[in-house]
């Protein structure tokens, strides 16, 4: 990954087991008690889903504290280890951590939400200052109003118990975490992975905490290259074009103000992309 070397990350990549299409389509309706409503993962949620249950299983079989898990269309800002010494520090200072825990982000949660595509700022948080925070006129997504108010202060970040955060595109796990995750969401119980992690925090079940505005996001290629991605391609919506049709071609990254991507493999500032709503 062109990024992460750019940025001195050390990424693993395990190797994960093939899932059949007979797994996937026994995974879409077993321990569902919510298929009678409707609502259950579909043939490309269902495989994506399995491969973070297939992640998670290795973050416990490898005997590891904690784990950022991203998804493979991640991006992040060139000053991503900055970032993430300021999410450290608030982080502790949000969980009251002693000086006796030596993990970097304090010990006592299960899900560190720290790449989605929004989240509603709470009444309670730690908000700390961040220049690497994109301009708030063009942030893009449901969370803008949140930061045009008062209750955040410009240019600031906010470190917060989850309300309703969606997207997976970069979460940090403990290992009783994992294991808690594979206990609730180990059947499929909802429409999509991010969807059924969500309520399992909001629930209390959960312990999870977010950093909004995200410090990750999706890369997105090209508007108009026929980039579909293949969780859509297996659902039906499209049928995407080969990848030597777009890659070439500078896409975009929403919300992150100096793209990694962009950086490692234009040389370059990406574009912003279009607001979304």
């Amino acid at each position: 990954m062109a990024a992460a070397e750019l940025t001195r990350l050390s990424v693993e990549i395990p190797e994960q087991p093939y899932n059949t299409d007979d797994l996937i389509r026994a995974f879409e309706g077993i321990g569902n008690s919510r298929l009678q409503q409707g609502i259950h993962p579909g043939h490309g949620s269902a495989r994506a889903w399995l491969a973070h249950l297939d992640l998670l299983k290795y973050v416990i079989a490898s005997g590891i504290s904690s784990a950022l898990i991203v998804e493979d269309d991640v991006d992040w800002d060139v000053n991503v280890k900055t970032q993430m010494r300021l999410v450290s520090d608030n982080v502790r200072e949000f969980m009251q951590a002693p000086a006796t825990d030596s993990s970097p982000f304090g010990s006592g949660w299960d899900v560190l939400w720290l790449g989605h595509c929004g989240d509603e700022l709470a009444e309670w948080n730690i908000d700390y200052a961040d220049d690497t925070i994109v301009d708030v006129q063009i942030f893009t997504g449901w969370s803008k109003k949140y930061l045009l108010t008062q209750y955040l202060p410009l240019g600031h970040r906010a470190v917060q118990v989850v309300q309703d955060a969606g997207c997976t595109f970069g979460y940090g796990v403990t290992r009783e975490g994992s294991r808690k995750i594979l206990h609730f969401l180990g059947a499929g119980q909802d429409e999509a992975f991010d969807v059924g992690l969500m309520s399992q925090c909001v629930n209390g079940n959960l312990k999870c905490l977010t950093v909004l505005p995200e410090l990750m996001h999706h890369y997105t290629p090209l508007e108009g290259t026929g980039y579909v991605s293949p969780n859509d391609e297996v659902n039906g919506v499209g049928q995407s074009v080969p990848d030597e049709k777009f890659e070439h071609l500078m896409g975009s990254t929403a919300n992150v103000k100096n793209s990694a991507r962009c950086k490692a493999l234009f040389g370059r500032v990406c574009p912003k992309g279009n607001p979304m709503p």
